[in-house]
């Protein structure tokens, strides 16, 4: 009896110390909106470890050090339902408590992925016991019509539960729960950061669900939340889901059918309001445990070879049904695109809204969309998938490095919108506006090419620019951009970050003058300087391989 009376003591007094330390959020901060981490802001340098790396305390124990080596300090990693209740109502979470053990040895941070009921629009995570009782877990039925990505012809099937089930809802919802209720007691110094809620859901091989239930949903009334959502932001809906919307002449009541259509983009917002009230349900869960700033991911589409819903997941929260998402889901902090496309510049604007700040749990061994996320977007953070394959000398580590060093300044800068993004890949100059100044923003290895030919002298090519060196198993490609972020100091101050680019400045239409400009490095958020560089060598002044810092002042004019 005494035993059982101090331990609850114990936990008491770590739940008391858990409610008493700050919780990580999303806060508006000037003219964004940054996380907030020991009441700070925090920007994300993260990487994503491989599907399984996680399930093993063996296999993890010599990655955990390399991870810090490469400059991160957050880590996404998992959690997957059938090792957390392998028999229902059981729960082990010693798989959680090994990872957050060895996170804190290292000094990072932690997000984590719930992989419950979907990953990757399948249920192959789902725990056996879910999985085998499909009359009270019903499947999906589908019209077979679309390849199979990620399989073969003569493959064991893969399940994948309906999200219209209540019984899953409320299964999954206790499990999520749980861990929310276990990282509440076990991390009162709150070293996850930051909660995915399942793995890119949607549908695969069909447009809907055509289950039982599912049919029964579809022949419903569309929920009065959704309705009036889209009635009240209705001038502000993605142009897609207008026009679907539209051709019914905008119905505010009836099925599915009758509001939307009947071809698979009706369809496509069908499912994305069943997989968002899924997700809803959980987040609303966990948050009555520990509220936690909470996310999903897609896997986006349309895209080459993916046109229709079916072929990517259909529900997931692309772009094209963002709104339906905002609608059904609102406990989310925020919905996040994993970008594999090499269209980095629309990805981001198609999802930095003004109800959602950008966070790339996913993306390539590709440095420049970093920066481009930072510095346009004011990105809370990047992570790149299957982080353990990364030297610890790859391009990405090295930017992690410098960002980390310059944090303070970079998110300073964020809040005051005094930040500008650069990626090019053409020639022609690009305009912006930083600090009372015209910059004029070009690509530099073709000037000084074209310069040293003009002197009869051979230009030294250009390597290929912003990849990073993974390793032979996470190849990256072979795109040559001109990258990095530009952000005003004080009056006339500038600090010039990134690869193989070059800045004019201009005021009231006429060149400026530059007064000094000199390499550096940031030691404990202060610029440490180095070089000063005069004469020939403001030709390049940053590197066309590698990544440079510089400060640069411009000469004011006598008054």
């Amino acid at each position: 009896m005494f035993k059982r009376f101090t331990a609850a003591v114990t936990l008491a007094a770590i739940g008391l110390q858990a409610s008493s330390a700050p919780l990580p959020r999303l806060e508006q901060r000037g003219h964004t909106t940054q996380f907030m981490v020991d009441d700070k802001p925090f920007l994300m340098l993260g990487g994503e470890l491989h599907n399984s790396s996680a399930s093993s305390n063996d296999y993890m124990a010599p990655i955990w050090p390399r991870l810090k080596k490469m400059n991160l300090n957050t880590v996404v990693t998992t959690v997957s339902w059938e090792l957390t209740e392998p028999t229902e109502g059981r729960f082990d979470f010693s798989s959680l408590d090994s990872q957050l053990e060895a996170a804190r040895a290292q000094g990072l941070r932690l997000v984590v992925i719930w992989f419950g009921a979907y990953k990757n629009a399948r249920s192959t995570y789902a725990p056996g016991w879910v999985r085998k009782d499909t009359s009270r877990f019903p499947r999906v039925a589908i019209n077979q019509t679309k390849p199979e990505f990620f399989n073969y012809k003569g493959a064991m099937p893969n399940p994948v539960l309906s999200p219209f089930s209540a019984q899953l809802q409320t299964a999954e919802r206790r499990a999520f729960s749980a861990l929310a209720a276990h990282l509440k007691v076990a991390d009162p110094d709150h070293t996850v950061v930051m909660l995915q809620v399942d793995n890119e859901v949607g549908l695969l091989g069909d447009s809907k669900d055509r289950s039982p239930i599912a049919q029964a949903a579809w022949n419903a009334q569309v929920p009065a939340q959704l309705m009036t959502y889209l009635a009240r932001h209705r001038a502000a809906l993605r142009p897609e889901l207008l026009a679907v919307w539209g051709r019914q002449q905008f119905r505010e009541k009836g099925t599915w059918e009758q509001v939307f259509g009947k071809d698979w983009q009706a369809e496509e917002i069908f499912m994305a309001w069943g997989y968002g009230a899924h997700i809803e349900a959980l987040a609303q869960g966990a948050r009555k445990e520990l509220p936690l700033p909470m996310y999903v991911n897609a896997w986006l589409g349309p895209q080459p070879g993916q046109l229709q819903a079916g072929d990517y997941p259909s529900g997931g929260p692309v772009p094209r049904v963002l709104d339906i998402w905002k609608a059904a889901a609102p406990s989310l902090s925020l919905l996040a695109p994993d970008i594999y496309v090499d269209d980095v510049t629309g990805v981001l604007k198609d999802y930095h809204r003004p109800d959602n700040p950008i966070f790339v749990p996913e993306a390539k061994f590709k440095t420049a969309g970093l920066f481009w996320g930072v510095g346009k977007h004011k990105a809370l953070g990047w992570s790149v998938f299957g982080v353990e394959d990364g030297a610890p000398n790859n391009q990405m580590a090295q930017a992690y490095g410098i960002l980390a060093s310059m944090s303070d300044l970079v998110l300073r800068a964020q809040e005051r919108d005094t930040i500008r993004g650069v990626l090019l890949d053409h020639d022609e100059a690009v305009t912006e506006s930083l600090g009372g100044y015209g910059l004029s923003i070009r690509r530099m290895s073709p000037l000084l090419k074209q310069i040293m030919l003009d002197a009869g002298v051979t230009a030294p090519s250009a390597a290929p620019a912003g990849e990073s060196k993974p390793a032979a198993s996470a190849p990256a490609s072979a795109n040559a951009k001109s990258f990095g972020m530009i952000i005003a100091g004080e009056p006339s101050e500038f600090y010039l970050v990134g690869q193989d680019y070059t800045v004019d400045f201009s005021r009231n239409g006429r060149l400026a003058e530059v007064d000094f400009v000199e390499e550096g490095s940031f030691k404990d958020g202060k610029w440490v300087p180095g070089r000063r560089l005069n004469g020939d060598e403001r030709l390049l002044l940053l590197p066309v391989q590698g990544i440079g810092v510089l400060r640069m002042k411009l000469l004011e004019p006598a008054p």
